[in-house]
């Protein structure tokens, strides 16, 4: 890992002037134990085989289901009545320790790791698959003023309390950019995710952990094979932290954005064993020609089309097939399993109905893992309505999820 210490000391003056305690966290410099009422490290239902998702008796799973960024029980328990097999669920750092270290000694949120583990024990009863997923959007709350109604996770806001990156977007960009190269920053990160790792290592339903959603190197150019190389170093390290606290559970990657940008020619040399590890890749190229890519695979081309934007949608199987070719043709070459974590499209769009389809059609054809985006109410793409009742798009998803797939 670049730059990678061995101590949190160096974290200095800024996070102890920043530190405070509060009554929805608890203080320890050590994560705290499983508390999923398990036995010690009792084997997920699912983890990997080659290429493949397998169970328990080393049988082909396909895992599919949706995002999840809510841990209202109202919400969660939506995807066992879709017939979801698969939980993505999105725990930002910012969330969980909301307060910086005093020291040595963290201020890890109590009461929504509390709200966690409900979700995670309602998935072990109901046998559906859980990826604990690393989030950011919009970086940091330090930036929500720059983020999409001011919505913000990921690094926490206190990491940035010296105000040594101005609340702009070319101080967002340089925070981005610098964090993959800071010690500091990846000691507290893995801390993090180790205390992650521990407490769920024991609870049958938490398939795995994902390092960091949609990793973004702010204005670092150009976004070549040497700047994958610098984010898949990062990691690198925050896979050592898991691993040597979990080394049973599957781990998710993904390379520079949501396509996986330079997944194609990246070198993970420096993640050891790639045995337990699995490609993410988010697919919201809207299919419209070619597959989305530049001709050497290392970044999207300037045909890209998204449906984030909500137009209506005219793409072809044919065109999301190749786009998701380009990063599968890096998984078959670490003999690795890809999912797609995240896809979808703004439930007003026109064509919905036929992208959906299309959509869940190429992935049993591909024999991928997925995740729609999401159950979230709030969410243009959202499956549940305010009211928390299913959408149209929902239904229609039900109906897909029924159907049965090869390895399901």
């Amino acid at each position: 890992m670049v730059g990678r210490t061995t101590s949190i000391f160096l974290v200095g003056a800024l996070l102890f002037l920043t530190s405070c305690s509060g009554s929805s966290t608890g203080s320890s410099s050590v994560p705290p134990p499983s508390s999923s009422g398990h036995p010690a490290d009792t084997g997920p239902f699912v983890t990997t085989q080659g290429q493949t998702f397998v169970d328990r008796a080393g049988d082909p799973v396909v895992l599919r289901g949706v995002d999840v960024h809510s841990l209202d029980p109202a919400v969660y328990e939506q995807a066992a009545a879709l017939g979801a097999n698969f939980m993505r669920v999105a725990v930002p750092w910012s969330d969980y320790e909301p307060l910086a270290p005093t020291g040595v000694e963290h201020h890890w949120n109590q009461s929504a790791l509390e709200q966690l583990d409900a979700l995670v024990r309602f998935c072990d009863g109901a046998h559906i698959n859980v990826l604990l997923d690393f989030h950011q959007h919009g970086w940091s709350p330090y930036f929500s003023a720059l983020a999409p109604a001011g919505r913000a996770n990921g690094i926490p806001a206190w990491f940035y309390a010296d105000g040594r990156y101005p609340d702009t977007a070319a101080g967002l960009d340089r925070a981005k950019r610098d964090f993959f190269q800071d010690a500091v920053g990846a000691e507290l990160y893995g801390q993090f995710a180790q205390m992650i790792a521990n407490r769920y290592r024991a609870s049958p339903s938490v398939m795995g952990y994902e390092i960091l959603n949609e990793p973004d190197p702010g204005d670092l150019l150009p976004r070549n094979h040497a700047t994958t190389q610098l984010v898949v170093g990062w990691e690198s390290g925050i896979l050592t932290d898991l691993r040597s606290v979990d080394p049973v559970r599957t781990v998710v990657f993904m390379t520079r954005g949501g396509p996986s940008m330079g997944a194609l020619h990246a070198d993970l040399q420096s993640f050891g064993s790639l045995e337990h590890l699995a490609l993410d890749v988010h697919d919201y190229f809207g299919g419209t020609g070619g597959s989305g890519y530049k001709p050497n695979g290392e970044n999207v081309s300037r045909q890209y089309t998204s449906t984030l934007v909500g137009l209506p949608y005219s793409g072809a199987a044919e065109s999301q097939t190749e786009y998701l070719e380009v990063d599968l043709d890096a998984a078959r070459r670490w003999d690795i399993p890809m999912i797609v974590g995240e896809w979808g499209a703004k439930r007003t769009a026109t064509g919905l109905g036929v992208y959906q389809s299309q959509m869940v059609g190429v992935f049993t054809s591909l024999g991928l893992s997925w995740a729609r985006w999401s159950l979230d109410p709030k969410e243009p793409l959202g499956l549940l309505t305010l009211q928390g009742a299913p959408t149209p798009a929902a239904v229609q998803l039900k109906r897909l999820l029924a159907r049965p797939v090869p390895g399901g």
